[in-house]
């Protein structure tokens, strides 16, 4: 995808994570209950349906002191766009959050949100499902099983196993179940692999 994007003559460059979050958006399209969220009104709990999906992007960030923070801005309405416009909504808040220039609005909202804790090595994440959304996805790195990551890459090749990448769903209980947390996930690895006419979009 990039070499055909780079012979174009375009700038862009689309990495793994660009479509793990296109594929949560076109999932939660199919699947909206994972962006529901229940709140309590005078003691009575009241299902909350969003309209439309706002996803929320967790940025690694280094503050002047030389440490480190999570920021999560939000692409708001994602559910409207095609792949390139959220690309470019995607790059315009992560160099907003590197340069330190998010402004207040552009974290409010989030129905959802994608983390990526697989650039730390990650393989299975069960991340906190923040207040007012109604679940969190977290995607792993991508490597070979534990039980062969030891082995040599010929003997690997000679196994035939192939690399994974777990992707887990934290989400209230209360309003989505669990078989919903798995349709949408077999969605979103549907999409990964190419069917669901994702590639098309």
């Amino acid at each position: 995808l990039n070499a055909a994007l780079q012979a174009a003559g375009r700038r862009e460059k689309i990495s793994f994570t660009h479509l793990i979050a296109y594929a949560i958006v076109q999932a939660t399209k199919q699947q909206p209950v994972m962006g529901h969220t229940l709140v309590m009104r005078d003691g009575v709990p009241f299902r909350v349906q969003p309209e439309g999906i706002a996803l929320g992007l967790a940025v690694d960030v280094q503050r002047k002191d030389g440490s480190r923070g999570l920021v999560v801005p939000v692409i708001k309405h994602a559910e409207s766009m095609d792949f390139e416009a959220f690309l470019a909504a995607y790059e315009t808040l992560v160099e907003k959050a590197r340069t330190n220039k998010l402004m207040p609005d552009d974290f409010a909202g989030a129905t959802m949100s994608l983390t990526n804790p697989g650039g730390l090595g990650t393989v299975a994440s069960v991340p906190r499902l923040m207040a007012g959304q109604g679940s969190i996805i977290a995607v792993g790195a991508i490597g070979y099983p534990a039980e062969f990551a030891a082995l040599s890459e010929n003997r690997v090749r000679e196994l035939g196993v192939s690399k994974v990448m777990t992707i887990t769903s934290t989400y209230d209980h209360r309003v989505i179940q669990g078989a919903e947390s798995g349709a949408f996930l077999g969605l979103v690895d549907r999409m990964l692999q190419g069917d669901e006419g994702f590639y098309e979009l």
